[in-house]
């Protein structure tokens, strides 16, 4: 995969110039990830020069334009990804962070007050920042404040979760309140979040246990297998219309990302059937077939890449290599950028280039360089997957 990686890698540098989002997953902070990770790997100078040429765009960006504040697509990613730096390869001042800090920390309380808890879009992705940046820096303001969010979230998962869970989505003018239940957006997500902080947050004051077991419940409650999509659990409900969308085959939605979610509360909460139905979801979603899945690209988000990065995640935590699926999905993403050299996006009916993490170039990166255990597969943490 060695050509691949250099062909996704000269398509991510020829996006930079018309490339001005900023975001971890949708913009220019993914791809100073990536370059850092391509750095670590090959100790190439050229990868730093790039990387810090991104950086420089990104907060010349942020001092000249307002800017949200999420992890998808705003300054929580930019944040992170800083954090994530080795070695101290770009020097990076205390006061900076502090600035950082300073921001979101106001946006946190905002989202939180709002029951805005999307990890992508809202506090919890905020959150992880900070769980990040309490590990290297005790800062007592923060740390409590971290502690407070937690605090609140877990009260409201036990009294009153489904107020929390209730989001918008665009598909209805007149039924466009929902309920997501998978990793992205959904109970899933909140889930794997939950479990990421108690692991992450050594200064945690609030047991996370009945939070678990509440979401746990909630989201079993709606498990029927569906003819069309082959899966057992949907991507959201329509409140209104008391509907139910069926999920495709994909990180964003659907029962793999519910499986790894599963699988590590079962290991949180030493319950084997959680364990047994993680391994039973994934059998089943062995059984989907490319044309069965509802996938149009190659993407992490809900793509062919997303699928073969879950195989290689799941290969770590269960008995099981997955070796055949993860060459299956692959074989079909050299077909889909027609041997890496094109990177299309499906939305909406067409196709565009895309370079992003979440849905381009910048995630199948990741992505090769991880089946080729170049780096290591805990990068998904940001994405939720762990």
């Amino acid at each position: 995969m060695e050509d691949a990686i250099l062909k996704v890698e000269k398509n991510i540098w020829e996006s930079l110039e018309d490339e001005n989002r900023i975001g971890l997953l949708t913009g220019l902070s993914g791809m100073a990830f990536f370059y850092s990770k391509m750095h670590s790997v090959y100790k190439r100078d050229e990868y730093l020069i790039k990387l810090t040429t991104i950086v420089e765009k990104v907060n010349d960006m942020l001092e000249n334009e307002s800017s949200i504040t999420t992890l998808c697509s705003g300054l929580a990613g930019f944040g992170l990804v800083l954090l994530s730096l080795e070695d101290d390869i770009i020097d990076i001042d205390a006061e900076y962070f502090e600035s950082i800090d300073s921001v979101l920390l106001e946006d946190l309380k905002i989202c939180c007050e709002a029951n805005h808890y999307d990890f992508l879009h809202g506090s919890m992705g905020i959150a992880m920042y900070f769980i990040e940046r309490c590990k290297s820096d005790k800062n007592e303001k923060n740390i409590a404040a971290l502690n407070h969010f937690s605090e609140n979230l877990i009260y409201k998962i036990n009294n009153s979760l489904e107020e929390i869970l209730i989001s918008e989505v665009a598909l209805d003018n007149d039924d466009r309140f929902c309920i997501y239940f998978g990793i992205a957006h959904g109970i899933a997500g909140y889930l794997n979040f939950l479990l990421y902080l108690q692991s992450n947050f050594s200064e945690l004051k609030t047991d996370i246990t009945s939070s678990l077991q509440k979401c746990i419940s909630y989201l079993k409650s709606y498990k029927k297998f569906d003819e069309n999509s082959k899966q057992f659990y949907p991507n959201l409900l329509l409140i209104h219309s008391n509907t139910i969308v069926n999920s495709r085959l994909s990180w964003c939605q659907g029962d793999f990302g519910i499986a790894n979610s599963l699988y590590n509360c079962g290991i949180y909460l030493n319950d084997d059937h959680l364990i047994k139905e993680s391994e039973e979801l994934i059998a089943s979603c062995q059984k989907i077939s490319l044309q069965e899945s509802f996938v149009n690209d190659f993407g992490l988000c809900h793509g062919s890449a997303g699928i073969a990065i879950q195989y290689h995640l799941a290969s770590k935590k269960h008995k099981t290599a997955f070796t055949e699926d993860i060459q299956k999905w692959m074989n079909i993403v050299k077909m889909q950028t027609s041997d890496y050299q094109q990177f299309v996006a499906y939305e909406k009916g067409s196709y565009h280039a895309e370079t992003n993490l979440l849905e381009g170039s910048v995630g199948l990166g990741l992505i090769l360089l991880t089946l080729e255990n170049k780096i290591d597969h805990r990068w998904l943490e940001l994405v939720n997957l762990h």
